[in-house]
């Protein structure tokens, strides 16, 4: 590949054809291979694809090796290189960590909790979502605390279960939610021993009003903090304060301010706060994004009275959007800072959410003096392999300030590597952020913090370094989180902008990846650039522009499918390329309707793709981001018969054998289709 970067730009490298494509797609998934093979596997005349592998070995894009097989180009350039990406990303998820326990609790608190947040009087949003996202602060807040694997058990379940009260009452709530553990446990609905029960019923209850603190228990000869328990659960309940928990629109907010002036307070004060996440020093200080500066915040207020009740010793920020929106409205801080003597090396993936957040921590770390230096890499498997062991040993530390890591995946056995990779960057003076969204990357939070490493935990739409954030960067923060399909983003609220700016930034991620897989991270970093200035300068008008025939090229089925109940099969990638399956299968439970209900609700809200892979078959299965009332896909899944899923509570992605298949693919199915029409509880 050139060096000089003025010969590319990404509007240039999409230029294959859609056949051109498709071989060099096949070749770096599948090659070395030969020429029949890959004809047989696309289905294609052998001299068709003979052709264009000749047309791909002109353009430098495959070579022939000498067992007449045939391969991708590789090459090195540059000081920092890597393999080729494996051009069928690995899911935009975030490997979410349940046992068979807490999926038991799940698909019984669910239906509860959907019927929760029908009570609109109450004014916030207290179903599902709350409960999923209040489970995953609690989580995060876990891990820093290094509980124990019993411990967060238990507050996961308290988690999912401490409104399940408001059904009846929200008064006593709090108590409800407690005696329904109980009743629930003794009927045999939960999968709790009675001691079990009796703690997660003490987490419900004192997650509101008073609680003992300094509470210890013993569950099976292990020591359990329950007071501990109960102070994480609280402030993580408090945390979820953001504008997604007042999910209505302008009508039926007209009605609330018309017949409900005195209660405005409680949705009023939502819609200030602007998102939040947690930041670790190692001391924890909540940072909560506001729009103005609210001086009587009722949700702020309550988040800092439910932190005081407890013996938890950390801070509350409250950071101005506006203030740095009108600061940078004229000149964005790219083009306006000097470097200093203070350099930083910025590293991600290069994935959609990585990518937006790899432009908003640029900027600011431009606007906090540094000289900004980018290593991006392929999305792929090994990625975090070649990360810690290869090319952060290869670069000379002494010659950075900061280390910025965004979004590396997680890899099974890497916390050595990475302890061993990080000690060496603090010997050297290396100041180190981690920006992690993957919970199975947090159990290395305690030994992290414990080397002086800053780690950033939220939700999707907060993984940035910096705290000079505007409203545009929180913006493109929501960009990012719709690029992840996270489930737990609000229902309502997100523009027919935001989604035409994520459609074009997919659009373009994906047609870069597919044409011209770069070869090492100069190469990458060629890819990254343009995207990256666009971001950073808030070009929402190019990313728009970029939208055209995302639906036609990435989410258009070209297999045939079959319904069966509430479940759309596919036997067979169901689109042009893998990478865009789960778009495919997204837009397929849109076009077969919406049951006119309130709410999100699909005819069909669950999908499901196989196809054969080199030694077995790949599942994908999901259901739709935005349906409201199924049971999460992952609930579903059969974990007695397959390997542990990746993917979050929608979206499963799993390589299994073809007698492993066998059996969970009509066992799936027949899970889907029991869960509307069976009581859970």
């Amino acid at each position: 590949m050139p060096s000089d970067e003025s010969r590319f730009s990404v509007l240039e490298l999409v230029d294959l054809a859609p056949f051109e494509r498709q071989v060099l797609l096949a070749l770096a998934r599948e090659g070395p291979i030969g020429v029949e093979s890959l004809a047989k596997q696309l289905d294609r005349d052998p001299e068709a694809v003979q052709k264009v592998l000749a047309a791909l070995e002109r353009k430098g894009r495959a070579r022939q090796t000498a067992e007449d097989q045939w391969d991708v180009t590789l090459g090195h350039i540059g000081r920092h290189t890597t393999l080729p990406a494996t051009l069928w990303p690995a899911l935009l998820a975030t490997d979410r960590v349940y046992t068979e326990q807490e999926i038991a609790t799940l698909r019984t608190a669910i239906p509860m909790l959907q019927f929760a947040r029908a009570r609109l009087s109450e004014f916030t949003d207290h179903g599902p979502n709350h409960a999923l996202r209040v489970k995953s602060f609690a989580t995060q807040l876990s891990y820093v605390l290094n509980l124990t694997n019993t411990e967060r058990h238990l507050l996961r379940a308290g988690a999912l279960f401490h409104d399940i009260g408001n059904v009846v009452d929200r008064e006593r709530h709090n108590v409800i939610s407690q005696e329904t553990v109980e009743k629930l446990t003794e009927d045999g609905k939960l999968p709790y021993s009675s001691k079990e029960a009796e703690l997660v019923g003490l987490l419900c209850r004192w997650h509101r009003r008073e609680f003992d603190p300094d509470r210890t228990d013993s569950l099976r000869g292990e020591l359990i903090r329950t007071g501990l328990l109960a102070s994480v659960l609280r402030v993580a309940d408090a945390m979820d304060i953001d504008h997604r928990r007042s999910d209505y629109g302008v009508v039926f907010r007209q009605i609330l301010e018309f017949f409900f002036p005195d209660s405005l307070p409680h949705w009023t004060s939502l819609d200030q706060v602007r998102g939040l996440r947690i930041y670790c020093d190692p001391k924890v200080t909540i940072q909560v994004f506001t729009r103005g500066c609210p001086t009587d915040n009722l949700q702020i207020n309550m988040l800092r009275g439910d932190l005081a009740s407890t013996p938890l010793d950390w801070n509350i920020v409250e950071l101005d959007l506006g203030a740095v929106s009108q600061s940078t409205s004229s000149t964005r801080t790219r083009h306006t800072k000097t470097p200093t003597s203070s350099r930083s090396l910025l590293v991600f993936p290069f994935e959609p959410h990585s990518l937006v957040m790899a432009a908003i921590s640029r900027k600011n770390l431009a606007a906090a003096g540094y000289t900004v230096e980018t290593l991006c890499y392929p999305d792929k498997a090994d990625g975090p392999n070649w990360l810690w062991n290869q090319a952060l040993r290869e670069i000379k530390p002494q010659g950075f300030d900061r280390l910025v890591i965004i979004g590396d995946r997680p890899g099974k056995g890497m916390t050595p590597s990475i302890l061993d990779t990080m000690s060496l960057w603090r010997e050297n003076d290396v100041n180190i952020s981690i920006l992690n969204r993957y919970e199975a990357n947090w159990s290395r939070l305690p030994q992290l913090l414990e080397l002086g490493v800053e780690a950033i935990l939220g939700g999707d739409w907060v993984y940035f370094w910096g705290d000079s954030i505007s409203e545009e960067d929180l913006m493109w923060g929501r960009i990012g989180s719709l690029c992840t399909r996270d489930p737990t983003q609000s229902t309502v609220g997100i523009t027919l902008e935001e989604q035409t700016i994520t459609q074009g930034l997919l659009n373009l991620v994906y047609k870069t990846i597919a044409s011209t897989p770069a070869e090492d991270t100069v190469g990458w970093m060629t890819l990254t650039k343009s995207i990256l200035n666009r971001i950073e300068d808030d070009d929402r008008a190019f990313f728009t522009s970029q939208a055209s025939g995302f639906s036609e090229f990435w989410a258009k089925a070209t297999a045939p499918s079959r319904v069966e109940g509430q479940l759309v099969s596919f036997d067979q990638t169901p689109g042009k390329l893998p990478q865009a399956t789960y778009w495919t299968l997204e837009a397929t439970i849109e076009d077969l309707g919406r049951i006119p209900e309130r709410g999100i609700r699909f005819n069909i809200p669950y999908a499901i793709a196989t196809w054969p892979d080199s030694d077995g078959v790949q599942l994908l299965a999901i259901n739709h981001w935005r349906e409201e009332e199924s049971i999460p896909i992952r609930l579903l899944y059969p974990f007695y018969l397959a390997p542990t899923p990746q993917g979050n509570e929608s979206t499963i992605h799993v390589h299994m054998t073809s007698e492993q298949a066998a059996a969970v693919i009509p066992a799936l199915t027949a899970a889907c289709n029991e869960v509307r029409s069976q009581s859970l509880i």
